[in-house]
């Protein structure tokens, strides 16, 4: 029977360290467990881009100048006429980055003018004004055109001139009053 009792001791013994190894191995695990909370702030960056301090215009030759208006978005040219070749009249305004970013002109477009004559004519009228008719968005400074990804540094201003000439010779003149709308461009600033 000592084969028997050999048999059974080996057998307790087995029981016995699988048991210990299963113990060890309980008392060497961990469990990590990971939680996470967070709060994202913003970073006190400001972004204001707009329009500001717009003058009364400059008038060249017999032109009138009308009025312009201005809010942070937008200028407004109103009731300029223009009478004779030569005739212009050009308004400053600053555009403002008084934001902390940087930015740039994303999209720059210039609106496409209507011409609407009068009487007699009106149509020849009308392809005369929109020959010699120029609107034009100069920087001060320079006399840079303004255009697409133009930057301007964030706490920067820049004087922007508008200038509106009718150019061509004394021959160039409708025979009847010429309006002009949609005359304009729009400024999209973008972070740079």
């Amino acid at each position: 029977m000592e084969s028997k009792t050999l048999k059974t001791v080996a057998i307790a013994a087995l029981v016995f360290a699988i048991g210990g190894l299963s113990l060890g191995f309980a008392a060497l695990s961990q469990v990590l467990t990971i939680d996470t909370s967070s709060t994202v702030q913003s970073s006190g960056t400001s972004w204001d881009v707009h329009f500001a301090n717009a003058d009364e215009g400059v008038v060249t030759g017999d032109a009138t100048k009308g009025n312009i208006s201005l809010d942070t978005t937008s200028v407004t040219l109103n009731g300029v006429i223009l009478k004779a070749p030569g005739d212009s009249v050009k308004y400053t305004f600053d555009v403002v980055n008084a934001g902390e970013l940087d930015a740039k002109i994303g999209t720059y477009e210039f609106k496409t003018p209507e011409f609407t004559g009068s009487g007699e004519g009106a149509e020849a009228d009308e392809t005369l004004v929109e020959t010699n008719y120029t609107y034009t968005l100069t920087y001060e400074n320079d006399g840079q055109a303004v255009k697409q990804d133009d930057t301007l540094a964030a706490s920067e201003t820049k004087t922007i001139v508008l200038t509106v000439t009718y150019s061509g010779s004394a021959d160039s003149l409708p025979t009847n009053s010429v309006s002009v709308s949609n005359s304009g461009a729009t400024l999209t600033y973008v972070q740079a």
